[in-house]
């Protein structure tokens, strides 16, 4: 163990500031000084890094002669935090005061700190009440303590700076992360600030001190905001069961008081009227003349405080946490929300697979969008967590609930499986956080490309390629309900290409089917989501054909919005087509009235609701696009139709399938019994049991599917 000699240890760290260490190293000498004056012994600890011959030259020719202990290290790092921890770890003081080579500090910087250090504790971290940043960016900050700050605050952005005086202890107890330069985690400091919260130490502000803090385009700082995530890598403080217990106080007091940070910029800006600052800036100018503090009474010169009084985004966790408590996840779904459609279906019976697999497992689903509509809550698991952040963050944007589910993920799912639904919310969180995915299982679910008809042709609008193609290198699978899609992406991409995996939907076909009405032959069941990839433009137009020849035949419609309103009022006036509003699933359709299920769309992977409608037994009528020639084999499991861009083509097709087989009985009932043979044979939840467990490696034992 080292022995305690001095007060304090200075660690400065030095990699190549040849042009400003000189004025950094003359700032530090007064300030000693100063404390030396008042009886303080302190060393200097000089931790060279990858440092340069210029700068090394600038380090030897000061005459370090103030200090009473120095020693000068050199290490092969490249890492700001080991090189501190290099320093501290040679550090011979009661505390400890971390340094850069390019700031400056008040003459009374290292005694005020010190002697306030000794008067409150050494449980706690210690900074300076001002910092003014000089250079290529300029402002004034006055800091306030954590009391005023609060944890929360954490979350979202660093409220405090590297400069830090603590007790050596608590810098062996706490070492800093090796947060090098990269495009994933940064901000070591930051790191520890949370760590010693978590660790339940107080944060103090000492007045009167002042941190001129230089701001440079290539600082290490700039360079980490521009290629990181710009967030720390996982602390105790996010755990929920630690955030809960840190921030209940300040959540209490803060959630209900209406805080604001109305003000903050006349509140900072006040004490550059000080007659103290006044002085302590004086002494800085007079070694760097870029410090002139009557510029920063400039209104254009932001005038802050690290006090940002109540955080929306740090109470949304809070409450977040509530849900989830002590749990550990063993898969996270990232989905936008949970309407009552086919894909949703299709993770429902990814997350009952899982479960019936391992019935002690946890999931979890945070839903990132807003649904006015009431969701479908109810068909997942029990054991599935549900983090709605309608409900928990209406009023945060698309990054913020970005920024939730990252800390959602690291601190109750860092072992977990990641199931991404593509959606503009999960696009956003692969673009914001796929660089510190690369160590998880990331699982991405491709369904479909968005098309739409323009000019007379089918036109790609939208696709998950493109973030697919970005985001490669951070996905373990791309998971698609289709095999055509799997071919089409393949053929795009030729690279990485056993990524790619299928996974059929689950059905389970009804054991026994009611008998039909009477008039079941007659009628024609149309059931999806009532938005305008599903076409139902087509139905008017349908049904006028049909009356015409066969006005005894009639299309019931079941359905409601949700992405894109369709307006229902275009079904009126039609005596042979009805319009019945949203249905709570396939189940809860009247199936024995129908013999048959007209399917419309632009765009598909392989429908929910076709092999619904098949294991009921109904003969499907659908056109050739996405996966459905997977499932529907032309005169075997149904009627297949080219898709055709002319809408009075399509509906003139549609037309002629329907009449066919309320004509021909015999083929349609032949049609949808094969159909329903085939989803038996094809989706069982048997079969799809066996292949989750084989895609995530997944221990099949005495809990199978009864």
């Amino acid at each position: 163990m080292i022995e305690t000699l001095f007060h304090a240890s200075i660690i400065l760290n030095i990699h190549c500031e040849a042009v400003f260490l000189r004025r950094t190293l003359l700032s530090l000498d007064e300030a000693v000084r100063f404390a030396q004056s008042k009886g303080l012994r302190l060393e200097l600890v000089a931790v060279l890094d990858r440092t340069d011959d210029a700068t090394r030259e600038v380090l030897s020719s000061f005459d370090l002669g103030s200090y009473q202990g120095v020693q000068i290290i050199e290490v092969d790092h490249g890492s700001l935090g080991l090189s501190r921890n290099a320093g501290i770890e040679r550090a011979r003081g009661d505390y400890v005061f971390t340094a850069d080579a390019d700031d400056l500090v008040s003459y009374n910087y290292f005694h005020d700190i010190y002697v306030a250090a000794e008067r409150l504790g050494s449980e706690a971290l210690y900074f300076p009440e001002y910092v003014i940043g000089f250079g290529f960016h300029s402002f004034v900050c006055r800091y306030e303590p954590l009391i005023n700050v609060t944890p929360m605050t954490f979350l979202q952005q660093n409220p405090y700076i590297s400069r830090v005086c603590a007790h050596r202890d608590v810098f062996r107890r706490i070492p800093f992360r090796d947060v090098r330069l990269s495009p994933g985690y940064a901000f070591e400091d930051w790191h520890f600030n949370a760590e010693a919260v978590a660790s339940g130490l107080d944060i103090r502000i000492v007045e009167d001190v002042a941190l001129f803090y230089r701001q440079r385009p290539g600082s290490l700082f700039r360079s980490a905001y521009a290629i990181s995530v710009r967030q720390i890598p996982p602390t105790r403080l996010f755990d929920p069961v630690s955030y809960l217990k840190i921030s209940e106080p300040f959540y209490n007091h803060l959630a209900h008081s209406n805080c604001n940070d109305a003000g903050s910029s006349a509140i900072a800006r006040d004490f550059l009227n000080g007659k103290i600052l006044q002085d302590l800036a004086k002494h800085a100018n007079a070694i760097d003349p870029s410090i002139v503090l009557s510029r920063y009474r400039d209104e254009r010169i932001p005038a802050i405080r690290n006090h940002t009084g109540f955080s929306p985004l740090g109470a949304a966790y809070y409450d977040i946490c509530q849900v989830l408590g002590n749990h550990v996840y063993s898969d996270v779904f990232l989905f936008p929300f949970m309407s009552r459609g086919g894909a949703e279906k299709y993770f429902a019976a990814l997350m009952e697979a899982i479960s019936r697999i391992d019935p002690f497992c946890n999931l979890l689903a945070i839903l990132g969008g807003d649904l006015d509509i009431v969701q479908w809550m109810d068909r997942l698991p029990p054991n599935v967590t549900i983090v709605d952040m309608s409900l928990y963050g209406r009023g945060l944007n698309r990054d913020q609930r970005c920024l939730l589910a990252l800390k959602i993920v690291e601190s109750c799912g860092f072992e977990a499986r990641i199931h991404l639904r593509e959606c503009p919310f999960v696009d956003r969180f692969l673009q914001l956080y796929s660089a510190v995915l690369k160590d998880k299982e990331t699982i991405f679910y491709r369904f479909n490309d968005v098309v739409r008809i323009e000019k007379g042709r089918f036109i790609t609008v939208g696709s998950s390629m493109g973030h697919i193609s970005e985001h490669l290198d951070s996905l373990s699978k791309i998971i698609c309900d289709s095999a055509s899609m799997i071919s089409h992406d393949m053929h795009r991409v030729g690279t990485q290409t056993q990524k790619w995996h299928h996974l059929p939907a689950s059905i389970e076909a009804p054991a026994v089917l009611p008998a039909r009405t009477s008039d079941a032959q007659h009628r024609i069941l149309w059931a999806s989501r009532l938005d305008a990839d599903k076409r139902p433009s087509l139905l008017p137009a349908i049904a006028r054909e049909l009356h015409r020849v066969a006005p005894q035949m009639t299309i019931d419609v079941f359905g409601s919005s949700v992405l894109e309103a369709f307006d229902a009022r275009q079904f009126e006036g039609l005596s042979n087509l009805r319009y019945h509003g949203s249905y709570a699933g396939f189940e809860s359709l009247p199936t024995s009235r129908y013999s048959i299920l007209l399917y419309t769309s632009l765009q598909d992977g392989v429908p929910n609701v076709l092999l619904e409608a098949m294991s009921h037994g109904l003969a499907v009528v659908a056109p050739d696009l996405g996966g459905i020639s997977e499932i529907i084999n032309n005169e075997e499991t149904g009627i297949l139709l080219p898709s055709l861009p002319d809408d009075d083509d399509m509906a003139a097709s549609y037309a002629e399938a329907l009449l066919r087989l309320v004509s021909d009985p015999d083929l349609c009932l032949r049609l949808g019994q094969q159909a329903r043979t085939f989803v038996k044979e094809h989706h069982s939840p048997e079969a799809h049991e066996t292949r989750v467990a084989e895609l995530f490696q997944l221990q099949q034992g005495h809990f199978q599917h009864a």
